[in-house]
């Protein structure tokens, strides 16, 4: 069963909670809003405790832009079309008697209206429409998206006796025109536009989760002869497996192979990344070549990854270069050749803010960071934790007691293996921790 937590008005969620029973499979969780705006504060929480958030409209999703593609927050909003407006105009004529000369309309783009009305064979000539057009051109222009202009637009119009009623696709206007006295109506919320929305998210979402769970296949080999450090060297790969979910695959001579999935592999950041090519080059005094290699089994993958791997050797000897071939075989890369001046030093407020709150090293809350991407920010026990850090258990247990102290982490349950021993207690992070 998925989870799919709705960012709306409370007007919204009653305007569309009777479509639910069409995904008898989905949970539907409400985060509710009286402005746009306040979206930004509600998409952590809604993120952490569902698979898909779904915005009321454009607007609230493109306040939280920015954090979406920052967080690659599986995230979407309800469109607003052609039908949406056709049956908005219907019920205005039919139970409010207004021709079009006496509305005043607000709509993501003014477009939409000229094409409905051109189809229908009615003009559209004296009609007054307004639209925010330029937010959907360029997201960033959120900022400048002023709803009291809007409000003014529809006010101003009445106010002059040149219309009888307000049509607005913004419930905040809607809202804030009702208080004023102005009458006015919120676009009908279609069942139709709900229920393709919802099914191209949840498709969206499972084609995902089908790529995340490719194979990828890592090939590692140096330019330079490694024989006499090849234990030392496999002791180094077995540790770097470790922190991706991973697998060595027994090999005697080169090229060595990391098994993992695409999910893990993608979820690494580049400069993670980087560190880990540098740790390599400084602990073994040489330059490496690195194939990944996608497939949807292990023979693809495998064949992908000595792919990427030979082209690594069409480029330049004084680097480690990392190239990389997908499931349609295209090859990527090299990877990081126009980021070579990748910051290693931590820089992130988040991380020093928390280390500095919980008297722990940014270093330690970086690979913890990276933990919770790999492992998709699930419930975790401390054993894993400290499997994944290199620490004891009771370490591990020390340094998530201390974030929870300071409400960065919190008690998420338990779980009983096999059931035999004792049970462990898990853990989860809290909307406090975004880094």
């Amino acid at each position: 069963m998925q989870t799919i937590a709705i960012l709306g008005s409370l007007f919204f969620w009653n305007n569309i909670k009777e479509h639910f029973a069409a995904f008898p499979q989905v949970q539907f969780i409400h985060f509710s809003y009286t402005h746009p705006v306040q979206c930004v504060e509600l998409i952590d929480e809604a993120a952490s405790r569902s698979d898909i958030v779904l915005f009321a409209g454009s607007i609230p999703y493109f306040y939280c832009y920015e954090k979406i593609k920052e967080s690659r927050i599986h995230a979407t909003y309800l469109p607003f079309d052609e039908l949406t407006l056709a049956l908005s105009l219907l019920s205005l004529h039919h139970h409010e008697r207004v021709e079009l000369s006496e509305l005043s309309i607000d709509l993501p783009k003014k477009d939409s209206f000229y094409q409905v009305m051109k189809e229908a064979g009615i003009s559209s000539a004296g009609v007054y429409v307004m639209d925010y057009a330029s937010v959907h051109e360029k997201p960033e222009k959120i900022a400048e998206l002023n709803m009291t202009d809007y409000v003014l637009y529809h006010k101003e119009l009445y106010k002059a006796g040149k219309t009888k009623l307000a049509l607005t696709s913004l419930h905040a206007v809607f809202i804030e025109l009702q208080q004023l006295g102005i009458p006015a109506k919120y676009m009908v919320e279609s069942k139709q536009t709900f229920t393709a929305a919802i099914s191209r998210a949840l498709d969206t979402y499972n084609n995902k989760l089908l790529t995340s769970s490719q194979i990828a296949v890592v090939s590692i080999c140096s330019k330079e002869n490694l024989s006499h450090d090849h234990p030392v060297f496999l002791n180094t790969l077995e540790k770097l497996s470790e922190r991706l979910q991973a697998r060595v695959m027994p090999s005697q001579q080169e090229p060595y192979l990391i098994i993992s999935t695409r999910g893990v592999i993608e979820k690494l950041e580049p400069t993670y990344l980087q560190s880990i090519k540098e740790q390599f080059e400084q602990q073994f005094g040489a330059f490496f070549q690195v194939g990944v290699g996608y497939g949807y089994s292990l023979h693809e993958a495998e064949a992908h990854s000595s792919q990427a791997l030979f082209f690594t050797t069409k480029f330049r000897e004084a680097s480690t270069v990392m190239c990389l071939v997908d499931e349609h075989n295209r090859l990527h890369g090299p990877l990081f050749e126009n980021n070579k001046k990748v910051a290693l030093s931590n820089n992130n407020k988040n991380i020093l803010e928390i280390a500095e709150n919980v008297k722990m090293s940014a270093k330690n809350l970086n690979v913890m960071k990276q933990f919770m991407l790999v492992t998709n920010n699930r419930p975790f026990s401390a054993a894993e934790l400290a499997n994944y850090m290199n620490l004891s258990r009771r370490s591990a247990e020390r340094i998530i007691n201390r974030l929870i102290e300071h409400n960065y982490f919190m008690l998420a349950g338990e779980e009983h293996p096999y059931h035999q021993g004792r049970p462990r207690k898990l853990y989860k992070t809290t909307t406090k921790w975004n880094i």
